[in-house]
């Protein structure tokens, strides 16, 4: 199903799953999923802990071969530790110690260094002479780890490392179906990934700072506690999600802006739609497409069948446009009301970073538009990425030219 075509442009695939009924059996998804689209089904089920698990018990690994199963079986080893694979009342325990590190306090305080990222980066790009720039390479795909690792204390010089390791993780997290030498490649990733944070947790000990790993160390010194192996799975999470979505965000909006030049006119004449812009790009081109979870029993769900140990899909940007809840949904309208998208997810599980993602969007594009004007589209058929869960792009050139008095944007208010 995932065809060149369909990731090119997967809602009209989408708007025929939202019209085909309230759920439908799909071989495309992990072996063998159930797809339920709409916005409501997702939101009441999403909600239900009884019949459904966000522990996969082994289901990432079940898609391979069997004899490919016991060399790559720690891959859900390591990833049944983040955040997001945990049920509650655990994932409650790891979620308020977290959320020390994740508060209007200490988002602020980072507020000031993700600004300078941005400046340095749009500052190389200028630089150049050129009057062109990369959207995805120069500036969306390395803004997001320069923030995470300095949010988390990791050394810019070890930066580029890190972003091979997490495309290692995206190839194989984000595909409906994953190849063999996609879960050699990630296992590799993690394994490194777990390794660094197991030598650099001591270290944090005996001399904390005030980044990330710190807040989360002196949190357990006060009586909450992580396990290592919490702690060493909670740091990668935070990189590789840090990395992935608002990566895609960025590049995604601006490719969204430039499809849809009058809601960039608009937002330029009125920067406090950038906050709208954003939301409506999670939407609309949402940069996370779908979550699943486990049925933890044999169960009915609109008339079919649900075995025990079977995984229901739950499409996000299929729901982000269904009709149902969001007047035309296939157009792009930053000032939309009521914009409730699904793409950081729901509930319990929402995303514990998309205040910072948002925090980096907002920063990026209220500079970008301080610094440049008349951006334009170099190539005119855009080039996603063969990954389907992330939607991004591997590469948006455009054109520019200076504001008459460039500086740094405003800082907007959270």
């Amino acid at each position: 199903m995932f065809s060149r075509a369909f990731i090119d442009n997967p809602y009209s695939h989408y708007r025929e799953w939202l019209e085909s009924g309230r759920i439908f059996w799909s071989e495309a998804f992990l072996g063998g999923a159930w797809v339920v689209p709409h916005y409501k089904d997702i939101t009441e089920l999403l909600r239900d802990n009884e019949r459904l698990t966000s522990e996969k018990a082994g289901s990432l690994v079940l898609q391979f071969p069997p004899e490919y199963r016991d060399e790559l079986r720690n891959l859900d080893d390591y990833i049944s530790n983040w955040l997001s694979f945990i049920d509650p009342p655990r994932h409650l325990r790891i979620r308020r110690l977290l959320q020390k590190g994740f508060t209007p306090e200490v988002l602020n305080s980072f507020r000031p260094r993700v600004q300078q990222i941005v400046d340095d980066l749009l500052d190389t790009a200028i630089a150049r002479g050129t009057g062109q720039l990369d959207m995805i390479a120069d500036f969306s795909y390395q803004l997001p780890v320069r923030v995470v690792g300095m949010m988390l204390g990791i050394p810019a010089s070890e930066h580029g490392q890190f972003m091979k390791w997490m495309d290692s993780i995206a190839m194989f997290i984000g595909s409906a179906t994953a190849r063999v030498e996609d879960g050699r490649a990630a296992k590799m990733a993690l394994d490194s990934l777990t390794g660094y944070f197991r030598e650099l947790l001591p270290e944090r000990r005996r001399n904390p700072g005030k980044d990330l790993i710190s807040i989360l160390v002196a949190a357990e010194e006060e009586g909450d506690v992580l396990t290592e192996n919490e702690l060493y799975a909670q740091c990668v999470f935070f990189l590789f999600a840090g990395h992935e979505t608002t990566s895609n965000l960025i590049g995604n909006t601006m490719l969204c802006l430039l499809r849809n030049p009058d809601q960039l006119d608009l937002v330029r004449r009125q920067p406090e739609l950038i906050g709208g812009m954003i939301e409506e790009t999670l939407r609309s081109e949402a940069p996370f497409q779908y979550t699943f979870r486990q049925a933890r029993q044999d169960f009915e769900l609109f008339g079919q069948p649900i075995s025990k140990g079977q995984i229901v899909i739950f499409p996000f940007a299929a729901a982000n446009r269904d009709p149902e809840v969001f007047a035309e949904p296939d157009k792009y309208d930053i000032t939309r009301k009521k914009n409730v998208q699904l793409t950081f997810g729901y509930g319990v599980h929402h995303c514990i970073g998309s205040a910072v993602a948002r925090m980096e969007a907002e920063v990026a594009y209220s500079t970008i538009f301080g610094r440049m004007q008349q951006i334009t589209m170099l190539n005119e058929q855009a080039d996603w990425h063969e990954v389907f869960r992330f939607r991004g792009l591997k590469t948006l050139p455009i054109a520019f030219e200076l504001s008459p008095n460039p500086a740094s944007g405003p800082s907007l208010p959270n």
